[in-house]
């Protein structure tokens, strides 16, 4: 099958982290009194499974695997967005594709530092991506925790009006779900690593998973449009609604569709209920009773409810006949009386 023992090894490389949306690798093989391999991978966790990959591949293979972000200096390993949104594109240029995005206040890993672009590795997801040096604070991790060392709050109104408190050109209306970190949920003033602000307009809340905490939220975010890899009230795709309503209720589930249904417990279909994920082909969305579903689609152009099981209406038949799944995230909802 393989005209050469490098060539095997090549190809086997690729097979170690199916995933390349969560796993970075970048490797060079080469000849020289055997092989020889240099590679760099996004966390140490990785670097083991690459080089006991190689172990196990021949010992006469010599690797040398690095860690991307160990060597920059301490004050640029993290990241802090500092814009309302931050897209995080599949390569380093504006017009690549934007595969998913962050929002004010979230935080990064720093892989790669760029003239305009950099290599990020998302602390929520794992998801790894570009993104504009522009769009984001630089810090140790030092100074990133000790911003965490203080409550977490996210704004609970559909958007909020942040002021710098030493920039003008950094005041902003953030989204749903934008961190803050106080220590007095009734002081609008707050520090972050691009400096301090103050919310005029909007409120914060703290995480809760209660169905009438869901439903508020889902008000909020009713006839948002549509917009592949976003996951805000300027714009969302399904699995990134999904995903952000989890996400305000304290519970973080993978990105993507394909990763969540593969991760979340599955359920028949007689036991749905408020909460529950619905899956199809390329797409989520989220069951509301009453057998309604909640999603975001190209279909109406951004959020909707539809009727998917006893639909009327030829695109909600469409959707029945399509359901691959029916999955529940642990914990992720309460209820009151526990009336399901």
């Amino acid at each position: 099958m393989f005209k050469s023992k490098r060539e095997e090894l090549e190809y086997e490389i690729k097979r170690v982290f199916t995933d390349e949306r969560v796993a970075y690798c970048r490797y060079q093989v080469y000849e020289e009194n055997g092989l020889k391999v240099i590679a760099f991978v996004d966390s140490e966790g990785a670097k083991e499974k690459l080089l006991q990959f190689f172990n196990n591949f021949s010992s006469q293979v010599e690797a040398r695997v690095t860690v991307l972000g160990n060597e920059l200096p301490e004050k640029l390993q993290y990241g802090q967005v500092r814009t309302s949104v931050m897209d995080v594109r599949k390569d380093p240029r504006f017009r690549s594709e934007r595969v998913r995005q962050l929002i004010f206040g979230e935080w990064v890993r720093v892989l790669e530092i760029g003239t305009d672009f950099s290599l990020i590795k998302d602390l929520n997801h794992g998801y790894i991506g570009y993104i504009r040096n522009q769009e984001m604070a630089f810090c140790s991790q030092a100074r990133m925790h000790a911003i965490c060392s203080k409550p977490l709050y996210k704004v609970g109104s559909r958007f909020a009006l942040v002021n710098s408190l030493e920039d003008v050109n950094s005041s902003l209306w953030v989204p749903l779900g934008a961190y803050i970190y106080t220590e007095d949920l009734q002081e609008p003033v707050f520090e972050s690593v691009n400096g301090n602000y103050e919310i005029t307009e909007g409120h914060l809340s703290l995480a809760k998973n209660s169905q009438e905490v869901f439903e508020k939220n889902i008000r909020f975010f009713m006839g948002t449009p549509y917009l592949w890899g976003a996951s805000t009230t300027f714009g969302t795709d399904c699995s990134g609604l999904v995903g952000r309503l989890y996400n305000l209720a304290g519970t973080i589930i993978p990105r993507d569709s394909d990763q969540q249904e593969r991760s979340l417990q599955e359920i028949s279909a007689d036991e749905r209920r408020f909460g529950d994920l619905i899956y199809f082909p390329g797409h989520v969305g989220m069951y509301l009773g009453a057998d309604l579903m909640l999603h975001s689609n190209i279909y109406h152009g951004g959020v909707s409810v539809d009727n998917v099981f006893s639909p009327v209406e030829a695109y909600g038949r469409e959707l029945l006949t399509k359901i691959t799944s029916i999955r529940r995230v642990e914990g992720g909802v309460t209820f009151e009386n526990d009336h399901r």
